[in-house]
């Protein structure tokens, strides 16, 4: 019979006894003790050291503290009991959510890298909607964890939508965890996505906590930009653009990894590229090859991203047809993506070396002409080395 692999982490004690320091534990679920013996029998388990009552909670299904200084000891105990109450379902008592409030205001006073590994660890969690809303309506942490919150609650949108910038961050975020469980039977490559959603990207962390956060801080250049026209509508030109700043702000302050940091402000600055294609109604190759060009290796996170972002728009706004529509329109680029790529990233014909050999000049003008022949790949109007070579002669006497 195969033994469960199991984990020991050895402290020393931090008060005089065993009793003290489990009392100087954070909440009380995490203050219980057994003796060490090589098997638990049962007469060990009778001995349970439970100073604060955590079996009791743990029955009741409750989160709380051990004692009235357990967060303000520690702030980042705010985010640790969120997601002990997200992870087991726990209730939070009254008591203990004031607590949680008041450490968060003291949030600032965490190092960064720290709050970035508890905020994760909620994040990844699969469905903690519930919980990234308590998070802002009763103890207000986002307000401390993210730049330009409190302006997205106060900036209202266009006739296009029906709440304010920060509730329809949140509507995304909502959209966006009930699309990701919905993936694997919705669309043939549902999995597939999933999957390149979990793979790691640093730190031993997925891609998974990052657009989560996205989902939140999306429209966050909207207050920036927000021009209120002659006919009373508001437009947010740019919007995308002016997230950017408010992205690295935060991968500063959390202080993400130079690849995270890449991740989050790349998915701010490319969330509308999806919606742009579509308004366009251009479904030739050479718009979709230049569409996942600009997307690259980040086109199946954003088209997520954006369907959740139109999924919140048009709930709220009970405008379930075009849902219908453009949720069609995502899946069916995801499959495009995911079975053409031969199509949609061709192995180039001809190198750098290549083109200088045939008469080419070197300078910009090679990358310039070989991004132009890949295009033409695409079109069809390039179909072999021989038609690749003849097409770039063409070009010289030009250049």
């Amino acid at each position: 019979m195969l033994k469960k692999q199991g984990h020991l982490d050895f402290s020393l004690f931090k008060g005089r006894t065993i009793e003290e320091d489990l009392r100087a534990r954070d909440f009380t679920l995490n203050a219980l003790a057994l003796p060490l013996t090589p098997v638990m029998q049962e007469e060990a388990i009778n001995r349970l050291l439970d100073p604060t009552g955590g079996c009791r909670d743990l029955q009741l299904g409750l989160l709380r503290v051990t004692g009235s200084s357990s967060i303000l000891d520690d702030p980042l105990r705010t985010l640790r009991g969120v997601r002990l109450a997200a992870q087991f379902q726990l209730t939070v008592v009254p008591e203990t959510a004031v607590l949680l409030r008041q450490g968060g205001r003291r949030l600032d006073r965490v190092a960064g890298e720290r709050i970035w590994q508890a905020l994760s660890g909620i994040l990844e969690l699969p469905a903690v909607y519930a919980w990234v809303d308590y998070m802002d309506r009763e103890l207000k942490l986002w307000q401390v964890l993210l730049p330009g919150r409190l302006r997205m609650e106060e900036t209202k949108q266009n006739f296009y939508h029906v709440e304010n910038v920060w509730h329809h961050c949140l509507r995304t975020f909502q959209c966006l965890e009930v699309i990701l469980k919905e993936l694997p039977t919705a669309l043939a490559e549902g999995g597939q996505v999933l999957d390149s959603f979990h793979r790691k990207l640093a730190g031993g962390r997925s891609r998974l906590p990052i657009l989560k956060l996205v989902a939140l801080l999306h429209d966050v250049g909207k207050p920036d930009t927000a021009v209120t026209q002659s006919t009373g509508r508001i437009s947010f030109h740019g919007h995308s653009e002016a997230g950017v700043p408010y992205a690295g702000a935060l991968a500063d302050q959390l202080k993400l990894s130079r690849v995270e940091r890449q991740y989050l402000m790349n998915l701010v600055f490319l969330h509308m590229r999806p919606l742009h294609l579509y308004t366009s109604r251009d479904d030739s190759n050479l718009s979709l090859y230049r569409f996942f060009r600009t997307l690259g290796e980040h086109t199946l996170d954003v088209l997520v991203l954006s369907l959740a972002d139109l999924t919140a728009t048009y709930t709220a706004g009970e405008r379930l047809s075009e849902l219908t529509s453009y949720r069609r329109y995502i899946f069916a680029l995801v499959k495009r993506y995911l079975s053409e790529p031969a199509k949609f990233s061709p192995v180039p014909y001809l190198t750098g070396k290549d083109l200088i050999e045939l008469g080419v000049p070197e300078g910009p003008q090679v990358g310039e002409l070989l991004d132009q022949l890949q295009e033409a790949q695409v079109t069809g109007e390039v179909r072999d080395l021989h038609t690749a070579r003849r097409w770039v002669k063409k070009k010289i006497p030009a250049l």
